[in-house]
């Protein structure tokens, strides 16, 4: 933009972070696939605006170690070092920082591995510029590591295959690939001149450019004759008009002209050659020879390969000759399908971008949960913890090593003592998480989010290390708070020598039934002093001799011991509640049928209709845990809210034997009532 000269001098600083954060086709890039992971390395192939306005990348992935198979490690190890045998896990990533970092790590820290995968993601995520070359024979490794965000790779990996290969050129060496030289010729002997020409036209001839003329128009129209005798060709070009258009392509005249130059430029022998005995001579070229299926995988193949003809042939169309492939390309360039491409194309290019502004990004958040469920604290929060290492959050991003903090705003610690992410995700029951709508006041939501219930099955001797010294004292503090951590080390070694024992530690997991003093005795020690029995607080007296007449008799009880009760009829009639009339389930369009219009279906004695007709209810699926009788007789609808909790049912090995004996009938009998005894 042109300024004016009293205008101050424009800002370099701007000017470079404005260059750093403008991002074109070609650059290596850092991506933020995940808060706590380091960055994945891409290659921008191409800038897109889709329709909401937002700039998409489609790039090139490349791969760090960790992200391929562990399996294929050792290959690419081989590859850089020979048969040393190189332990992957040799850093320590318990601890965070290595002791020493030699090369060798470092280099397994800047190799990446080519990919040929092709990804599309949002350009917000892009937080920074990288070069990645391919690892030079002559060229040493420490010149890759003394560069800031420098990577290199050497093999290529396959995500489909599971393959790791070298992304090298194979020498050409064998008989196959050399020339052949001919014999030497004596001395004094010329070579033999080879014709490399040959005349298939001639200008000096005694013929008019009128009668020539005339020549090719009979040619033209013996073409066409021959395309409408023709079957295949009746069908491609079913119309007259097409027929004549095919029939006067370039391959028609050059046919006259060779037809000409054959009879030595005399018409009526080169016009009877138009149509001889068999019939009238049919000239195709490349463009009416091909099927509308090759014509269809030659335009997908250049929408692939572009003008690889090599590759078109060998993966697309193996059975044409190279010389059919190229004298169709330029035969397909002067068609309409050629110029509707390039009009789509056209379109396409201004969706496109050649370069796109991405702003440096600014960390909002101070507190990201790592990949093991630890708690990444950033920034100057870690100021808080003086006793844990401080790394490089920076250097952890790009490279993916911890290396010690130089700054307080590129800082990070790592604080495993708030891993509350697997406490939280088996949580049984009702969870009603903070923020949710159904917690705000007057909110009619009353919906909550489940988790599945977890059942802990401890080894004997955590539970024996329960019950000994003073740890039985904090049970009842951490059963209240779960999600503090519980020192297992400590525990561990202020209760092992306690259990030295096998026999020991039985009887401290044995379960011992608690002896409960006598509701009596309790009562004598608090100062009662009537011992007299009193007849109304005796529960089953059986000296009682029973009443004539029992107020409250007991029902009748079945063989398996359950009571048997009468069914209670029903006082309220079977019209239809509002609330009833106001539940929105579907119903069935065969079953709608009013009560008062038309014959009663069923009459009784006295004339009175006796049976009405019901719409059946179908339940929402995924809202009604079960469904009820209310004493009207109506179903009605439990929600899945007040359903019990999780439940946990241990089978004994006896249990299990059992159920093998169990034929299917029986199985299904009993779990339809599992109340009943087997």
């Amino acid at each position: 933009m042109p300024t004016d000269h009293g205008a101050p001098a424009p800002n370099t600083n701007n000017t470079s972070n404005n260059n750093n954060n403008m991002y074109r086709i070609g650059d290596y890039v850092y991506f933020e696939n995940s808060a706590a992971g380091a960055y994945a390395v891409r290659r921008i192939e191409e800038l897109t605006k889709n329709q909401s306005g937002n700039v998409e990348a489609r790039v090139m992935c490349f791969y760090r170690r960790n992200e391929v198979p562990s399996s294929l490690v050792p290959l690419a190890d081989k590859h850089h070092w020979g048969e040393v045998d190189v332990d992957p896990d040799s850093d320590e990533e318990e601890s965070g920082v290595p002791e020493e970092e030699t090369d060798r790590v470092k280099h397994k820290q800047r190799e990446l591995f080519l990919s040929r995968q092709i990804e599309t993601l949002p350009a917000t995520l892009i937080r920074g510029k990288c070069s990645v070359t391919l690892l030079s024979e002559v060229e040493e490794v420490s010149s890759y590591l003394k560069r800031d965000d420098a990577f290199f790779y050497a093999l290529v990996y396959d995500p489909t295959q599971k393959t790791l290969l070298a992304d090298r050129g194979s020498i050409r060496i064998g008989s196959e690939f050399q020339a052949q030289v001919p014999a030497m010729l004596p001395a004094g002997t010329k070579p033999a001149e080879k014709v490399d020409e040959e005349l298939i036209w001639s200008p000096n001839n005694n013929l008019k450019e009128d009668e020539i003329n005339q020549f090719i128009i009979i040619a033209r129209s013996v073409g066409t004759f021959a395309r409408a005798l023709d079957c295949s060709s009746s069908v491609k070009q079913p119309s007259l008009h097409m027929s004549a258009a095919a029939a006067s392509r370039d391959i028609t005249v050059f046919h006259a002209y060779q037809a000409l130059h054959a009879h030595n430029y005399d018409l009526s022998s080169a016009m009877s050659s138009l149509v001889p005995g068999t019939g009238p001579v049919l000239c195709r070229d490349e463009m009416e020879d091909w099927s509308s299926a090759e014509a269809s995988l030659f335009e997908e193949a250049i929408e692939k390969y572009g003008k690889d003809f090599n590759d078109i042939k060998k993966d697309f169309l193996p059975w044409k000759s190279m010389k059919n492939i190229i004298e169709y390309f330029f035969m397909w360039k002067t068609t309409d399908r050629y110029v509707q491409q390039k009009r789509i194309k056209a379109l396409e290019s201004e969706h496109k971008l050649k370069q796109v502004y991405v702003p440096a990004y600014t960390r909002k958040t101070t507190r990201v949960t790592g990949p093991q469920g630890e708690v990444m604290v950033l920034g100057r929060d870690c100021d808080a913890y003086p006793n844990m290492s401080k790394y490089s959050w920076s250097q952890y991003k790009k490279y993916g090593r911890f290396i010690p903090a130089v700054t307080t705003e590129d800082c990070f610690i790592i604080d495993r003592s708030l891993n509350t992410s697997k406490l939280t995700q088996h949580r049984p029951g009702l969870v009603i998480e903070p923020g949710s709508m159904h917690l705000m006041k007057g909110s009619p939501s009353k919906s909550g989010k489940t988790r599945a219930a977890f059942f802990l099955r401890t080894t004997p001797l955590m539970r024996a290390s329960r019950r000994v010294g003073k740890h039985n004292l904090l049970l009842k503090h951490h059963a209240r708070k779960p999600n503090e951590l519980i020192d297992i080390k400590g525990v561990r070694a202020k209760a092992s020598p306690l259990l030295a024992g096998e026999k020991k530690v039985r009887n401290l997991c044995t379960f011992k039934a608690k002896v409960r003093t006598h509701m009596s005795d309790i009562c004598v020690r608090l100062g009662q002093t009537d011992r007299c029995v009193q007849e109304w607080l005796v529960l089953r007296p059986e000296e009682r001799p029973a009443p004539a007449k029992e107020a409250f008799p007991r029902p009748a009880k079945r063989s398996d011991g359950s009571y048997i009760y009468e069914k209670v009829p029903s006082s309220v009639p079977d019209a239809p509640t509002a609330a009833r009339q106001h539940m929105l389930f579907k119903k069935r369009a065969y079953e709608e049928k009013p009560v008062g219009e038309g014959p009663s279906a069923k009459l009784g004695r006295g004339g009175t209709q006796t049976r009405t007709y019901s719409v059946n209810q179908v339940a929402p699926k995924g809202k009604i845990a079960m469904l009820t009788r209310a004493p009207g007789g109506q179903k009605t609808v439990i929600s899945w809210q007040d359903a019990p909790d999780d439940l946990f049912y241990r089978a004994s090995a006896q249990t299990k034997k059992m159920r093998k004996h169990m034929s299917v009938s029986q199985l299904r009998k009993a779990a339809r009532k599992p109340f009943r005894k087997i």
